[in-house]
């Protein structure tokens, strides 16, 4: 193993893909790595993610469940800033209803965004990292990711699957020093939470300074974590 990988990377100049980053954590993270000089490109369904005052990079729209959308959002940061350093993969969705009230469409928006939008956006970056040998994934789950909540079926779903998911690539990418953790925050002050009925119990903010770590100084040793923050 390489010394860059056991002592993690310098983020100053590096390309960081941080998706869903135009609110909550993903904005949080855009504005935590801005602080430490990283080259940023931002993506977000709904609107186009402002960069961060000074920032190299841009923003763009990209539904990461859509795999053309995926694959354009990536070959433009690769023509405009070069290959990823870092992803950050955050966007997510949340759908509440009873299990017989909730509906085939609702728990595949949800699948499709949290999970099949990981697989997608990984897959992106996988060839760049490998070519490389250098390359760090982190995911924002949940710890609904590890326990169940009522009428969040499908959110909890895609939460341990997303763990499973970050877990299998940690162990593929391992021999070419291709690091791979992913975060399980409890309940973050963002919108989406106010969304249910629990109450914030930490920031957007303490979660980037997490994803920070797993993206810079972590040990290659805790490739394949999975780090819960209670709050």
């Amino acid at each position: 193993m390489s010394a860059a990988a056991q002592s993690g990377l310098g983020l100053a100049g590096k390309v960081v893909a941080i998706t869903g980053a135009s609110r909550g954590i993903g904005l949080a993270c855009a504005e935590r790595f801005a602080s430490h000089g990283a080259r940023l490109a931002l993506c977000a369904s709904r609107s186009v993610p402002a960069l961060p005052a000074g920032v190299e990079g841009f923003g763009a729209r990209c539904d990461v469940s859509d795999a053309s959308a995926v694959a354009h959002f990536f070959a433009e940061v690769e023509r405009r800033l070069g290959s990823v350093d870092v992803l950050v993969i955050n966007a997510g969705a949340l759908e509440r209803a009873p299990l017989e009230a909730f509906s085939e469409a609702q728990w595949d928006r949800v699948l499709d965004v949290n999970l099949k939008g990981a697989f997608l956006c990984a897959r992106a970056v996988w060839p760049q990292m490998l070519a490389k040998k250098r390359g760090r994934v982190v995911a924002i789950g949940s710890i609904s990711g590890t326990l169940g909540t009522p009428q969040a079926a499908a959110y909890n779903a895609s939460k341990w699957g997303l763990t499973g998911f970050i877990k299998s690539i940690a162990e593929e990418g391992r021999e070419a020093n291709l690091f791979c953790a992913s975060v399980l925050p409890g309940s973050v002050d963002t919108e989406m939470l106010r969304q249910t009925p629990f109450p914030a119990q930490m920031t957007a903010a303490d979660v980037a300074r997490t994803v920070l770590f797993l993206s810079s100084d972590a040990p290659f040793a805790m490739t394949g974590a999975a780090v819960e923050m209670f709050g």
